[in-house]
């Protein structure tokens, strides 16, 4: 994929080298301390207050390194194509290779707290460490060597954190792909027995470059219309509980009830039947006991089992009413 003239990287490059310049300061002003500041605190200042200043100021080099990176707005050619699981995985891996440094990883805000301790940890370890004065070379070369490689290593990955927090600024280009437990489960439809189950995904297209606008799983009963669908839910209480969602548009008309079912499975299938205005609701789901000495856990052979058994009952609701 390439990324032409939809991408602007001029910017960024600025940012970088400020923040080059930042972290060799740091590191003079460090060894400057350490050498020729004669105070009780100084090493205090060199190990811990001048590193967590350091990192601190490179977690914020890298998020404004990553908003730095500007994004062209321009015209693109979309078109919709159906596609398999592993058709789509492919397709997620391509556009993984060519922008997954440029989305969001929001969970790193955990590391930040993770790395303020490391920080600290180190800090304190290097000032019992020059309590000793083990020498490897002589003490001057030595404090360049140790404040240099310290400095360095936290420095660059506060950077690395920082860059891979925010997104770039381009809600119309740019979504991570779809991932996640209802993603994994909804994967297991494909190749059940009555159900047609794939990704319906919007491409855009510009300038040679391909992305993906948007993705969405979508399962259908095999031999007749898309008016009958299976969505794919999971709650999560404890535990990734999936369940089915069947869908008939102006189906047979249903009594709002609740039925149990024995298909081989380690729990009982449950269906809970209802109506939405012109809409048949089926919904399939295994009955859990509420109290249980282990963590209840859903296999995927038996998810597909449940699967295959609510297509006859949607397929068998359809034909009621267009084979009547």
């Amino acid at each position: 994929m390439s990324e032409g003239k939809i991408i602007d990287y001029s910017k960024q490059g600025k940012v970088n080298r400020i923040y080059v310049l930042v972290l060799l300061s740091f590191i003079v002003v460090g060894v400057l301390l350490y050498n020729f500041y004669e105070n009780e605190s100084r090493s205090f200042l060199v190990n811990i207050v001048l590193p967590m200043l350091l990192f601190l100021l490179s977690l914020g080099m890298g998020y404004g390194s990553k908003k730095a990176i500007d994004y062209i707005p321009g015209e693109w050619i979309k078109r919709k194509v159906w596609v398999s699981f592993s058709e789509y995985e492919e397709m997620v891996e391509g556009y993984e290779d060519a922008y997954g440094d440029l989305y969001a990883h929001p969970g790193d805000y955990c590391s930040c707290c993770c790395m303020m301790l490391i920080v600290g940890a180190i800090g304190v370890f290097l000032i019992i460490f020059q309590t000793f004065t083990i020498l490897l070379i002589n003490p001057f070369i030595d404090s360049i060597l140790i404040i240099s490689i310290f400095y360095t290593i936290l420095s660059v990955a506060g950077f690395v954190i920082g860059f891979r927090i925010p997104t770039i600024d381009a809600e119309e280009f740019f979504k991570a792909p779809l991932k996640g437990d209802t993603y994994n489960f909804a994967r297991e439809l494909e190749g059940v027995a009555g159900i047609r189950a794939g990704m319906n995904v919007e491409l855009g297209v510009r300038a040679g470059t391909q992305t993906i606008f948007d993705a969405e799983v979508k399962s259908y009963i095999q031999g007749i219309p898309e008016s009958v669908q299976v969505k794919v839910q999971v709650s999560h209480s404890g535990f990734a509980y999936p369940y089915l969602v069947g869908t008939v548009y102006k189906g047979f008309p249903v009594e709002e009830t609740q039925e149990i079912h024995r298909i081989r499975t380690k729990y009982p299938a449950l269906l809970e039947y209802s109506m939405d205005d012109e809409v048949t609701v089926i919904v399939a789901r295994f009955e859990i006991p509420k109290r249980s000495n282990t963590v209840p856990h859903v296999s995927t052979s038996d998810f597909r089992k449940l699967a295959a058994f609510l297509a006859t009952k949607l397929k068998d609701n359809y034909n009621a009413v267009n084979l009547s």
